[in-house]
């Protein structure tokens, strides 16, 4: 493939929005120079990201108040104030898009177990993304109106019809026109990125399906916040995509492994105690599930030693005063469970590695049963190739399991596999033309 091939967009800007379960971000290219992708940056405290958590907060009267770390950290605010009452504050409830169900007048749940209808949340969302995405751009193209912006916005690749309807009205009522508008797959625009990948970096020493001759198929493997969807693509003679094997997977993203640690927590501190621990330090709260996230993409397979999470003082008082002691040490030494599980010391909760990796074990079995369950069908046979792709894909202890379950097959995890489905979806705004049209709204 021609590295100079030209952008099949008439328009000034290719911007791509990526609405994930658990973050969300944007990225965006002009089509004179479409390789030179450029990603949103949010900033949550002292934790710098290329994308933000899928956190809405909304005033009573459905006005929109925040979005990402900002709404995270007002909610905090407003939960220790007492004021929180006032606001519906949404996390993680892109799961609604998942099967065939997606039907009006389908409902979204709050924090607090409250509920309004779910095409006010997505459409909120999708506005403040668009909106930030357009002040952004305004910073270099200062004369570009919203006309010369051809938008692309991703769907889960399990969604269904019904989610890609569901999501281009969310994107409507939130001010994109449909003539500007394409809805892509998450895992296509996976597969788009990896083809191209060759093509958008200096260095081709790492390995690219864009090398990959005609007629081959590989599985792609997109780990996300929530969902592991598992599928076979096949590069055809023009480049093109074929679905081989469709999108199928389960609830085994980065959330599974989150799901897990904060079971040992509730076991530990007590149901109540991170109840009320939530309510009055929803700041600390979050904190601790931050300093997870990053622990999460870095403990190492094979690696010994210790694994510490700092323990705001809030809940080790909240915890000693629940189980009637004067010193945290003293719930862990009366813990029947877990006594031997963990340790404490200056602060943090301390783990020994192997323990630890023990949070991920329920999640990384299921995607290497399902992965082993689709090389198992008869189409699925001949395929040698798998890419990871998608956030959860960047933790080290899931490419150990695929690589040493299936040592027969090569296992690629491409460079920003975290944000493949962005960058893809860019390209798919640029080469459109070349792309299924399956993958775009018609």
């Amino acid at each position: 493939m021609d590295p100079k091939i030209s952008s099949k967009c008439r328009k000034l800007l290719v911007a791509a929005i990526d609405f994930g379960t658990t973050y969300s971000g944007y990225a965006f290219s002009s089509t004179h120079a479409w390789d030179k992708v450029m990603i949103s940056c949010w900033q949550g405290g002292s934790l710098l990201s290329l994308k933000a958590p899928t956190c809405l907060l909304l005033k009573k009267d459905f006005s929109l108040s925040s979005f990402g770390y900002d709404a995270e950290e007002k909610y905090s605010d407003l939960t220790w104030e007492n004021k929180h009452q006032d606001y519906y504050f949404f996390q993680r409830f892109q799961m609604i898009l998942f099967g065939d169900l997606v039907k009006p007048p389908i409902q979204c749940q709050d924090i607090r177990g409250e509920t309004i209808e779910a095409g006010i949340v997505f459409m909120h969302c999708i506005k403040y993304l668009k909106n930030h995405l357009y002040q952004e751009t305004k910073k270099g193209f200062p004369h570009m109106k919203d006309d010369d912006i051809q938008y692309v916005l991703t769907v889960p690749a399990i969604g269904g019809d019904n989610a890609k309807e569901f999501m281009g009205k969310a994107a409507i009522e939130a001010g994109i026109k449909n003539e500007h508008l394409i809805i892509a797959l998450e895992s296509e625009a996976a597969s788009i990125y990896c083809q191209y990948l060759h093509i958008a970096k200096e260095d081709t020493s790492s390995s690219a399906l864009g090398v990959v001759k005609p007629g081959t198929k590989y599985m792609m493997v997109d780990l996300g916040g929530v969902t592991a969807d598992i599928m076979v693509h096949q590069k055809s003679v023009d480049s093109n995509l074929e679905k081989i094997i469709p999108a199928s997977g389960g609830p085994w993203g980065g959330k599974s492994v989150d799901d897990v640690f904060m079971k040992f927590m509730t076991e530990l501190m007590g149901e109540k105690v991170m109840e009320d621990f939530k309510k009055e330090s929803m700041e600390d709260y979050l904190e601790i599930m931050r300093t997870f996230e990053t622990k999460k993409r870095t403990i190492k397979p094979d690696k010994d030693g210790i694994t510490n999470v700092t323990i705001p003082q809030a809940l080790l008082k909240l915890c000693a005063k629940s189980n009637g002691v004067k010193d945290f040490k003293d719930v862990i030494d009366k813990h029947e469970k877990h006594r031997n599980d963990v340790k404490y010391a200056a602060g943090k909760l301390k783990w020994e590695n192997e323990y630890f990796r023990g949070f991920f074990k329920k999640t990384i079995d299921s995607i290497v049963k399902h992965i082993d369950e689709v090389f198992e069908e008869d189409v699925g046979r001949d395929v040698d190739t798998i890419v990871m792709v998608g956030g959860f894909s960047e933790c080290l202890l899931v490419q150990d399991a695929i690589k040493k379950n299936f040592k027969q097959k090569t296992v690629l995890v491409p460079e920003d596999a975290g944000l493949a489905i962005l960058k893809g979806a860019v390209y798919i705004g640029h080469l459109s033309n070349d792309i299924p049209r399956t993958t775009l709204q018609s």
